[in-house]
């Protein structure tokens, strides 16, 4: 890896860093206890709530099941393609791996792996990464992969000594392109919000409304994050990093209820949590990647897909439920 350091943080799951220099540090404990203290939030005090020459994608069917479930599929002929993975990671308390946490960061590390073999994919965009400009050197076209077989590559995300996840060994074999997609000054809100949890509540700031605050300003993130990717790809296409418009884009796997629904309603629109107060306004906005043409798909990893528990909390359950009754296509 080159000399820099980057941060991959979830605040669904633990926090995560990819970097080769010194300067990387672990997180702090404060840090961890506000992010499982997020964690704990939604899953037991917030409600449920519903170049172009890349060839067409002719579909999924021949991806190996054990690789991962296709949930969601819109445009799969376009030459654009956007792959987005729910992800989870390591315990958000010890930093260790869980029981399934090796296995499903497995599935992630084949399913990018597949995607890169079988449709050229040379650009990750993994949330909560940061990086200072020209770290990332550009991908490879048509790069050969090297090969890591099961042993070598579970041997390698078990290794509690350093950190390593599925989306590094990804750009280390497969010769990925990575970029930048958070927003830092949404991210930062985030992030204070989720400290503001912890203070005591004042006739203007109940814990609940500092809660719905919090919801609120975690969903205008994965909003912002879906809309900047259009761009980004543009960017790295004519920056000659990449060679065709096709990403993967791994976010928490708790985002993925409010995403479906906004390709389910064709637009963004997210209320604020008080539109009374000084409070911000309501999002509403076109999908980008639907005017930009894009197709795009929703794979969850087989491990997280097989953990009827996990589906119900992130309510994937329930819009797998909804789309069948729509007689929408589901894979897998």
């Amino acid at each position: 890896m080159q000399n820099h350091c980057s941060l991959f943080k979830n605040f669904l799951h633990a926090p995560f860093s990819l970097c080769a220099g010194k300067s990387c540090r672990r997180p702090s404990n404060a840090i961890i206890f506000l992010l499982s203290a997020w964690l704990y939030v939604l899953t037991m005090v917030l409600p449920v709530t519903a170049m172009a020459s890349t060839p067409p994608v002719a579909g999924f069917s021949d991806m190996p099941l054990e690789y991962g479930k296709v949930i969601y599929r819109i445009n799969e002929n376009s030459p654009k393609q956007l792959y987005i993975i729910g992800i989870s990671h390591r315990d958000p308390e010890t930093g260790r791996n869980g029981s399934t946490t090796i296995q499903t960061q497995t599935d992630i590390f084949r399913i990018g792996e597949w995607l890169h073999r079988n449709r050229e994919l040379q650009l990750l965009l993994p949330e909560g990464y940061f990086t200072a400009a020209e770290t990332c050197p550009p991908a490879l076209a048509h790069s050969s992969s090297s090969q890591l077989d099961s042993y070598l590559l579970r041997q390698k995300l078990a290794d509690e000594s350093r950190f390593v996840n599925a989306e590094m060994l990804l750009k280390e074999n497969c010769r990925l392109r990575v970029s930048q997609v958070e927003d830092r000054s949404i991210y930062d809100a985030v992030f204070q919000s989720l400290r503001n949890l912890k203070t005591t509540g004042t006739a203007q700031s109940s814990p609940q409304e500092r809660l719905a605050q919090l919801q609120y300003l975690q969903e205008v993130r994965t909003a912002v994050l879906l809309q900047k990717i259009p761009a980004i790809v543009d960017r790295e296409l004519n920056d000659g990093m990449i060679h065709n418009q096709s990403a993967m884009f791994t976010i928490g796997l708790n985002h993925l209820q409010d995403i479906v629904r906004y390709f389910q309603n064709n637009a963004i629109k997210i209320n604020s949590p008080d539109a009374g107060r000084m409070q911000p306004a309501n999002y509403t906005a076109e999908l980008n990647l639907l005017k930009n043409g894009f197709g795009v798909t929703i794979i969850i990893p087989r491990t997280l897909a097989d953990d009827r528990r996990l589906l119900q909390m992130t309510n994937l359950d329930r819009i797998l439920l909804a789309y069948g009754r729509t007689g929408q296509e589901w894979l897998n």
